[in-house]
């Protein structure tokens, strides 16, 4: 069938596109480019909701359309192709997601130190205040 031969074709255009993705993702992740990084987890989104346009189109193929056998045997290669390209996906995505844990932990444990200096900063303030109002005059 040509319509869910120009469809496979899309589906793998598009999960290649989201493989591209996540593999930048981690670029971002490791750059500390946070701002990047959501703007390409709204394109992924995106590109997520044409999949399952696509995959809602063809469902709705009629029952009675029959492919030919050279194509099913083309179909059963590209089905491979395509798990090749999700599983590069999910493992990126694992990866990722186990980084972006680490920084995230990272920062979590610089938190305590940054209020102690926070506390620090303010005390030196407070002291400081009360000093501003005597004048020292080098006469």
């Amino acid at each position: 069938n040509l319509m869910a031969g120009l469809g496979r074709m899309r589906y793998s255009e598009m999960l290649r596109q989201i493989f591209e993705l996540s593999r930048i993702q981690r670029g971002c992740i490791e750059n500390d480019e946070f701002d990047r990084l959501a703007s390409l987890m709204d394109d992924r989104a995106e590109l997520i909701g044409d999949l399952q346009r696509l995959a809602d189109e063809e469902a709705s193929m009629p029952a009675n359309v029959l492919t030919f056998p050279s194509a099913e045997e083309h179909a059963e290669q590209d089905t491979l192709a395509l798990d090749t390209v999700i599983k590069g996906i999910l493992e990126h995505d694992q990866g990722n997601e186990s980084l972006l844990a680490e920084k995230m932990r990272a920062i979590l444990d610089e938190i305590p130190a940054y209020r102690q200096g926070q506390r620090a900063i303010a005390g030196y303030r407070a002291a400081g205040s009360e000093s501003t109002s005597f004048m020292n005059r080098v006469s």
